[in-house]
C-alpha cells in the first residue's frame, strides 16, 4: 500500500491530522484529504514536503 500519513505544521511542530490517506485533491483554496476508511478532512494549507520512504506528507497552513 502507498497510503500516507498527513501532518500540518503548527507552531513549528508537525501534528498528524489524518492517517492512511489515499486521495488528495485541491478544492477551492484548500486540500481535500480522504483516507482508506472514507474519513475526510479539508485543510486550508499548501503541501511543503512528501517523503515516500516514510509515507509522510507535510502541509503548512495558509
Amino acid at each position: 500500500m502507498c497510503d500516507v500519513n498527513v501532518f500540518v505544521v503548527k507552531n513549528g511542530v508537525e501534528e498528524k491530522v489524518l492517517e492512511n490517506v489515499d486521495l488528495i485533491e485541491e478544492v477551492g483554496n484548500g486540500m481535500r484529504l480522504v483516507n482508506i476508511f472514507g474519513e475526510e478532512r479539508t485543510l486550508k494549507a499548501k503541501m511543503v514536503r512528501y517523503d515516500n520512504s516514510e509515507k509522510r506528507m507535510v502541509f503548512l497552513p495558509v
